[in-house]
């Protein structure tokens, strides 16, 4: 018998450093703690929303205190983690700067680098899309950790663990699948979860301390939610985040699609 996916939910009221420090730890340590994930030696993307070059106030990038929190977890577990992302906007090395993470990347002493050089890939037995170009380094990556921010999507509702994949596209291609598929939603949603199946996170852990409420991806209000979220299934946390909502699972077109 199948075992039950765990979703964590541990409330955090702010990114003052220890207390999102705290609240990132035992999420995991929910989940059987980093070492669970991690092993020493293990080359780790840490994959946040770096949607456009925004400063963290606005709510519409994660947070650069979870990404630091999560890297030093990695750190302690002997992983060298690198942060990477394609923004579909902005050019990379203004969209690193304003959202902090350089400033994480240097106080860690690791890289933030552009995920660049698609690569062709078949996706696995049963997926929409039967092949995708992903990033070089995601795929290259021995572990992947899905960092999303919680927000409000326009288009597909919400943005949350499964959508942040869709930054492993590289950044001119993304153009060409919201043209190619963005106008059926639950075509479009397929081709997430495709990306998620093909990247293959380890784990996601989604900033919801502060989320974007309104016309999302951009556009919305920052909204207090004091939440950090966390599961090797972004598919259970996105239906667990969706309940709590209290969404419909039917208005998601993720879940259509699932």
């Amino acid at each position: 018998m199948r075992q039950a996916t765990k979703v964590s939910l541990v409330r955090c009221e702010s990114y003052e450093p220890g207390i999102v420090d705290r609240a990132v730890k035992q999420a995991i340590d929910h989940l059987g703690g980093i070492s669970r994930f991690v092993k020493p030696g293990d080359r780790v993307l840490l994959k946040p929303n770096l949607l456009s070059a925004r400063p963290p106030s606005r709510r519409i990038t994660t947070d650069p205190a979870v990404v630091r929190a999560v890297g030093r977890l990695v750190l302690e577990a002997g992983g060298s983690p690198f942060i990477g992302d394609s923004p579909g906007i902005d050019p990379f090395g203004k969209v690193a700067d304003k959202t902090g993470m350089t400033g994480v990347a240097e106080g860690l002493g690791i890289e933030v680098v552009e995920l660049g050089d698609p690569t062709s890939v078949a996706t696995p037995e049963g997926s929409v899309f039967k092949r995708l170009e992903i990033a070089r380094q995601a795929l290259e990556a021995d572990v992947v950790i899905n960092l999303p921010k919680l927000k409000a999507h326009s288009q597909m509702l919400l943005t949350l663990g499964v959508k942040n994949l869709f930054g492993t596209i590289v950044a001119q291609r993304k153009a060409e699948w919201h043209y190619m598929t963005g106008l059926d939603r639950d075509t479009f949603a397929s081709l997430h979860l495709d990306i998620y199946l093909t990247v293959k996170p380890a784990l996601t852990v989604l900033d919801g301390v502060w989320a974007m409420e309104g016309y999302g991806p951009s556009n919305g209000k920052p909204r207090h939610m004091a939440m950090i979220a966390a599961s090797e299934d972004a598919v259970a946390l996105d239906l667990s985040i969706c309940r709590m909502l209290g969404t419909p699972l039917a208005a998601l077109p993720l879940y259509r699609a699932a």
